[in-house]
């Protein structure tokens, strides 16, 4: 197996990071654009929930076309569109079209996510993939840490617009890195051969769908946390956008170790008793983190979250990489697409179901307890 350039790893990490970026760097200004657009908490919540949908429904998209064509061309058209959207985000007047607007900002992100991941599995298996995974989380660990920051402070000094115009220009920039520093990793012969790879009966395949609806309630889980939290702790706890900001980015440093934490034990224990022990944690931890809330306990319960986002984080390094070592190079953009697809729209779904009735942090917790556990019941279900 061939060892990957420094280079590739900070590209395919920021490709990856395209998700959080959607997603993290304008969570602080949500409450101003639902002030400004004159919408509800609701409607303002959809618009995390289009780009999350449009994340998962675009992987579907972009992974079948990279598995006929290569994956450069599909990740050029898919940060095209992400660029575009981007300003038109920044552009809009009205609620309804950010909606829809994010909507194809999430559809053309899904090109890095999805590819991010395939490009990882055309060159390595096993204990390596999930190693490797690890590399791009911890690099993709930035972005939840900066975007949340780096987006209160431009609120704080700008107009919520200026994040979408950011958008844009990092888009630019990734588009120039990619061509600059990625080559086609899709075997020649599996291009020539995209008929029969389609005909791959992907959802015939137990294992891979095991740990895609693993991965599909963890990110449920995940996303009640992002779409609530900017409303919880700014509204209930009283925090500034930039505390809050703060706050968050916490959860990227949590990522960063736990990722690079579950990397060195897949190396020792199996990934079967290390994906089933971290889901015990992390339900555990949500558990004690709804208790908390449930008792108004405001600092502990903040600790609480803490802990069950960055053990979420680490455990779906280990089976993201399990999902993809259970299906072949030649499906491997199939296959990312799908349990992508998955993942978002299940996150897209949970996000507005924790807020309904008024955000708090007791049915946020709810929600994410919920979601973990759903996960855990899967990790110790046996298949063939």
């Amino acid at each position: 197996m061939s060892r990957i350039a420094p280079s590739w790893v900070l590209t395919l990490g920021l490709l990856t990071a395209i998700g959080p970026l959607c997603t993290d760097f304008y969570l602080p200004a949500l409450p101003e654009i639902t002030d400004q657009l004159r919408a509800s908490g609701t409607q303002t919540q959809l618009s995390l929930t289009a780009a999350l949908i449009g994340l998962g429904l675009g992987q579907l998209f972009f992974g079948p076309l990279s598995d006929r064509i290569g994956r450069k061309k599909p990740l050029a058209l898919s940060l095209l569109l992400f660029i575009f959207s981007s300003a038109m985000c920044a552009m809009t007047q009205d609620i309804h079209l950010l909606i829809g607007w994010r909507f194809l900002q999430g559809f053309a992100g899904a090109g890095g996510s999805v590819l991010s991941r395939s490009i990882a599995r055309d060159r390595y298996q096993g204990a390596m993939l999930t190693q490797f995974f690890a590399l791009l989380m911890t690099v993709n660990g930035i972005a939840p840490v900066l975007s949340p920051v780096l987006g209160g402070y431009i609120i704080t000094a700008f107009d919520w617009r200026t994040l979408f115009w950011c958008m844009a220009g990092i888009g630019v920039l990734l588009l120039l890195l990619s061509l600059a520093v990625l080559h086609e990793t899709l075997p020649a012969k599996s291009a020539v051969t995209g008929q029969q790879t389609r005909n791959t009966p992907l959802l015939k395949n137990r294992r891979f769908l095991r740990y895609c609806l693993i991965q599909a309630f963890m990110m449920a889980g995940l996303f009640s946390y992002i779409g609530s939290s900017s409303f919880v702790i700014q509204s209930e706890y009283g925090m500034s956008a930039m505390q809050f900001s703060l706050l968050f980015g916490l959860n990227g440093i949590g990522l960063i170790i736990a990722a690079l934490t579950f990397s060195k034990l897949s190396h020792r224990v199996a990934a079967e008793v290390l994906l089933r022990r971290g889901l015990l944690l992390a339900v555990a931890c949500a558990g004690i983190t709804l208790l908390l809330a449930w008792l108004h306990l405001a600092i502990p319960a903040l600790v609480g979250l803490f802990f069950t986002v960055s053990f979420m984080s680490g455990i779906s390094t280990v089976s993201g990489s399990e999902a993809m070592s259970a299906v072949s190079s030649e499906q491997s953009g199939t296959a990312s697409a799908l349990m992508g697809t998955l993942m978002f729209v299940c996150g897209g779904i949970a996000a507005p179901l924790a807020g309904l009735g008024g955000e708090t942090m007791l049915k946020m917790s709810l929600a994410m307890a919920i979601s973990y556990a759903i996960a855990l019941f899967f990790s110790l279900c046996k298949v063939r």
